[in-house]
């Protein structure tokens, strides 16, 4: 697995965290643990009117039993409940089988809130022999990178490829931006690095800073294309297209991490004969293209004015 293909998953993994709530956050933590201890990783599924028992995932191998929770979704009061609720209740349980309880929570940039850390830290001083941990976006996604090039393609599919990256040409561009072209939308080469300011002013992760710099090593190709081509205001077409479709999920009710809004803004881009490496590297490169030219996400000044 080349680089490239890395960090185009890594990305993938990223925006499935984000967008996975409740039920969907517990089931991409089983996925991931399943393919990261094959034979060993024991998911739990609630059983008529006994349930789970308070275990959402067991580590025989490790005694580590987990329990997993969206906490951005409780308050403060309903959050610190639950957990004890949770853990008394895996003890009453599963104590002989479990040295280790793992709080999972799917909070997006990892930190957890005042009572949930007082929370965890009384359950520690209570009972001195369970090793109380926890488990956020950053252990995820080191588990995440533990797995093999088979079992990401069997996750998300084929990847970008340094090879595909490299041998991008206008064909490939043709076909994406035909694409953007027909899909309705709302009427509302050195290597350039990607400007860090606008990262930091979009709070883009570095996943898809990684990401985005890889595209723009294939950027000027698309400004080529664009000068090239024989309808002179087809850039424009194309850059509003995307300016309207990223207005639009800007503007999501709830709102949606700007991870997020990158993840659905390359899915709408590539559409769905976006399985291919060729077509991921052109999707990537007109992405690219467009955030350096500030088409698409804020631009770092604009947002430091306001």
């Amino acid at each position: 697995m080349d680089r490239i293909q890395q960090l185009n998953y890594e990305k993938d993994f990223r925006i499935a965290f984000l967008e996975s709530k409740g039920d969907v956050f517990q089931r991409l933590f089983e996925k991931l643990m399943s393919k990261a201890h094959p034979n060993d990783f024991q998911a739990c599924r609630p059983w008529g009117n006994v349930g789970d028992r308070k275990n959402d995932g067991y580590l025989p191998s490790a005694r580590v039993l987990f329990q997993s929770y969206a906490p951005n979704e409780l308050s403060a009061a309903d959050a610190v409940k639950k957990i004890n609720e949770d853990f008394e209740g895996a003890k009453a349980h599963w104590e002989k089988y479990f040295d280790e309880w793992t709080f999972v929570h799917n909070a997006p940039d990892g930190r957890l809130g005042p009572h949930i850390i007082e929370a965890l830290a009384k359950l520690r001083q209570a009972n001195p022999n369970i090793k109380i941990s926890h488990c956020g976006y950053e252990e995820m996604l080191t588990k995440f990178r533990q797995l093999s090039l088979q079992d990401l393609e069997s996750w998300f599919g084929p990847s970008l490829t340094m090879e595909a990256n490299i041998n991008l040409g206008f064909s490939d561009l043709a076909a994406v931006l035909n694409h953007i072209r027909i899909t309705p939308f709302p009427a509302t080469s050195e290597v350039k690095d990607v400007s860090r300011g606008k990262i930091e002013a979009n709070f883009l992760s570095q996943a898809v800073a990684d990401f985005l710099k890889i595209g723009m090593q294939k950027s000027p190709l698309v400004a080529q294309f664009f000068n090239n081509w024989k309808n002179p205001t087809y850039g424009e077409q194309i850059a509003q297209a995307f300016k309207d479709e990223y207005l639009r999920l800007r503007d999501n009710i709830p709102p949606l991490h700007p991870d997020e809004i990158f993840g659905r803004l390359e899915a709408w881009a590539g559409g769905t004969a976006n399985t291919t490496p060729a077509h991921k590297a052109a999707v990537l490169a007109v992405m690219a293209y467009l955030f350096d030219k500030c088409e698409i996400f804020e631009d770092a000044q604009t947002l430091g004015a306001t």
